[in-house]
């Protein structure tokens, strides 16, 4: 008969994924989702910032999370917002990636992950909205 070995073929365990990894995959996805004319401007941030406030997202909160939501991201989104203030629009655009993607990896790191329990797929991005600034991993 044949030689045919009855041990299962076990796929090699994959890496674990860095903060820089994925960093490297985020950035692709928000350049590919941010066109330049859809930098937020600051009084758009400033009025996410307000509305955080609101007693129905701040009871959503409470109830998902055991907490009152205390809107600092939006507050660090709004400030940052001021600092780009003199940039032109496109090192505006750069920064607001790379500024999403650092707090999209820290995220997708942390403990309200998905991540903890499903398995990640490679992300998917249209050719037509890929940037060639920041092409996918």
């Amino acid at each position: 008969m044949g030689a045919a070995s009855s041990r299962p073929v076990t796929e090699p365990e994959p890496r674990p994924r860095t903060h820089d990894d994925l960093v490297r995959e985020e950035r692709a996805i928000h350049a590919a989702a941010l066109a330049p004319e859809d930098v937020s401007a600051c009084s758009t941030l400033f009025d996410r910032w307000l509305s955080c406030y609101a007693l129905g997202r701040q009871l959503r909160n409470v109830y998902r999370y055991g907490e009152v939501d205390d809107c600092a991201r939006y507050r660090e989104d709004f400030k940052f917002c001021l600092t780009l203030r003199t940039l032109s629009e496109d090192a505006r655009r750069r920064a607001w990636i790379e500024r999403r993607a650092d707090a999209s990896a820290h995220e997708r790191m942390g403990p309200r992950s998905s991540e903890c329990v499903w398995t990640v797929r490679e992300p998917v991005v249209p050719a037509e909205y890929v940037d060639k600034e920041y092409p996918p991993p």
